[in-house]
């Protein structure tokens, strides 16, 4: 009997989709990234009760979904914006003598 090393083991199991529908994903995104939450998007219980209502998934997927999200898709957007702020404003503060 030969046996499998791991990387064979892990890539021949089917992996379950949990990927969100899309209708959801855009209602999370636009939810993060809106003028009251994109400084801190960190829903409270109430709204991610709200959220849930709104969306029909559970507690963990919304977790998760934030989680992962706040490092993949917030931070980067967020950084991107104080550079282009920052770069801005050094512009501006060049002055002339």
């Amino acid at each position: 009997m030969m046996l499998k090393n791991k990387s064979q083991i892990h890539t021949s199991k089917a992996r379950k989709s949990t990927s969100l529908p899309t209708e959801t994903v855009d209602y999370l995104k636009a939810w993060m990234m809106s003028p009251e939450h994109i400084e801190h998007p960190y829903p409270t219980e109430k709204e991610k009760a709200q959220i849930m209502a709104d969306t029909g998934i559970g507690l963990k997927p919304l977790t998760n979904w934030f989680v992962n999200n706040r490092k993949r898709y917030w931070k980067p957007r967020v950084e991107a914006r104080l550079q282009k702020q920052n770069a801005e404003m050094k512009g501006r503060g060049t002055s002339t003598r």
